[in-house]
């Protein structure tokens, strides 16, 4: 089993990062699972998946079998039975969940937060203080394309005080997707909309595609919009004189019915340094 977690609450880039280790097992040859908690409700017609679980199987297909349960060692013995075939689990969201055995332990940083403003839970986002990351196996710091080169160094520099010797540290940025939306969105007035653990990353994606935004709808974190609050939320946006509507993925999977006028922005992981050294270590953790 492979744990995939964060040391801070909030959006870390942690879905698409699963998206990308499943892909990189598959390549091996391996049948990877995906066992998570499942934050929130299933969603209806969803196989019984929490909006993240939708996203991933947007991206993955049904080839990658799911569960959920807030349970994890019997939601990880559920998989094992209906899917003897799955050779490799990954434990998402598993890093302070440390009654069921992993393998391997891999820590994603978001560059624009890295260590929770400073404080634990509830007055900043730290689950634990940075000095967890003596546990981990490996860190992944995503969306560096948001912070500039002396301030990843300051980042990295502080991660090794506490990582172990040797452990790598890998570099991610989210590149948008399908390429076309740039195309699409540059110089477009758009009204953003959605209900992630970091809106200001899609904000930020949106400016660099050239978009304007003149309007938002923020909503909580798993927080989805009724038909009618869609309906309202064209209104506003027509109000504001936007062109279009855009939303994420993990929240258009939310909707029973996403009104045509909304664009849909997939946001894909690119791990652009330490990639090698990073499945060197999945390979070797593999094999014990």
């Amino acid at each position: 089993m492979l744990s995939v977690g964060n040391l801070a609450a909030g959006g870390t880039g942690k879905t698409p990062f699963v998206a990308w280790l499943a892909g990189r097992l598959q390549e091996l040859g391996h049948r990877p699972g995906i066992l998570a908690r499942g934050y929130g409700e299933p969603l209806p017609g969803a196989a019984g998946l929490n909006d993240e679980g939708a996203v991933l199987r947007h991206l993955l297909g049904a080839d990658v079998p799911q569960v959920q349960d807030g349970d994890r060692v019997r939601g990880g013995r559920a998989l094992r039975r209906a899917h003897p075939e799955v050779d490799v689990v990954l434990l998402d969201d598993g890093f302070q969940h440390r009654r069921i055995h992993r393998a391997l332990d891999l820590v994603l940083l978001d560059a624009t937060r890295p260590f929770g403003y400073g404080h634990l839970l509830p007055r900043g986002l730290l689950r634990e203080r940075p000095a967890a990351l003596a546990r981990a196996h490996a860190v992944v710091i995503t969306r560096t394309e948001r912070v500039d080169a002396e301030a990843l160094a300051a980042i990295e520099a502080r991660v090794r005080r506490h990582l172990p010797a040797g452990a790598p540290i890998a570099l991610a940025r989210g590149e948008p997707a399908p390429p076309e939306l740039a195309e699409e969105l540059s110089g477009a007035a758009v009204f953003a909309v959605c209900g992630i653990g970091n809106p200001g990353a899609f904000l930020g994606t949106l400016a660099d595609l050239g978009a304007r935004v003149v309007g938002s709808r923020i909503l909580g974190d798993h927080e989805g919009l009724p038909a009618s609050g869609w309906r309202d939320v064209l209104a506003e946006a027509r109000a504001r004189g936007a062109e279009c509507v855009v939303t994420t993925r993990k929240d258009a999977v939310k909707a029973a019915e996403l009104p045509g006028e909304v664009v849909v922005v997939d946001q894909a992981l690119v791990v652009h340094r330490g990639a090698k050294e990073l499945m060197a270590v999945v390979r070797s953790a593999l094999k014990r």
